[in-house]
């Protein structure tokens, strides 16, 4: 009987390993895939908040522009007949992008357009000087007489109060336009005399 027996748990060990597989294997496998997943979409949300949630960081500037008298670029003026619309208004805008309040002066010059530019070396005809907050725009107008033949170039040079200096430090920012001022003819002059 011992025989029959020990038959008969030798074909039962033998059936039941042969029978059942390892899912050891298996459970590894989706382990690792979903480790591999949960640390995608993890990566994939810290990418999302940082592209879409993350304010983007700006540098600070300050800005300076000129429009013509209805405050616009359309109709900056390019020529004028002196002694007739030699005279004209601008308006300069000064924008604070700093991030602090900055005390600003515009300068304005005047040369023939042969000067260099990017701190003009020309006489200074007019300042104007005002304290900003940070992202408040200035927008003041500018009276332009014009006396001088041939090319007129009108500069605009932006300078901001510098406390350790205590002076005027030029910002490297300017803008300018060209006027071409041309004599009246005497067509223009004896309709002048004729409305007088």
């Amino acid at each position: 009987m011992k025989t029959h027996q020990s038959k008969f748990m030798e074909k039962r060990i033998k059936k039941t390993s042969q029978g059942t597989e390892s899912t050891s294997g298996d459970n590894e496998e989706k382990t690792i895939i979903l480790t591999i997943l949960v640390s995608i979409v993890i990566i994939g949300a810290l990418l999302v908040n940082l592209i879409f949630f993350t304010p983007a960081t700006t540098e600070p500037f300050s800005a300076i522009y000129v429009l013509d008298s209805e405050k616009q670029t359309a109709n900056l003026p390019k020529t004028v007949v002196l002694g007739e619309n030699s005279t004209f208004m601008l308006w300069v805008g000064v924008e604070n992008q700093n991030d602090t309040t900055m005390k600003y002066q515009v300068q304005v010059k005047m040369d023939d357009g042969n000067g260099q530019l990017n701190q003009s070396l020309a006489e200074l005809i007019q300042s104007f000087e005002n304290t900003l907050l940070d992202e408040e725009v200035w927008e003041f107008n500018v009276t332009i007489n014009i006396d001088q033949l041939g090319n007129n170039r009108i500069i605009f040079e932006l300078m901001t109060f510098n406390n350790t200096i205590n002076d005027w430090q030029y910002t490297g920012n300017w803008v300018n336009i060209s006027v071409e001022a041309t004599q009246a003819t005497s067509i223009n002059a004896n309709e002048q005399q004729k409305g007088t």
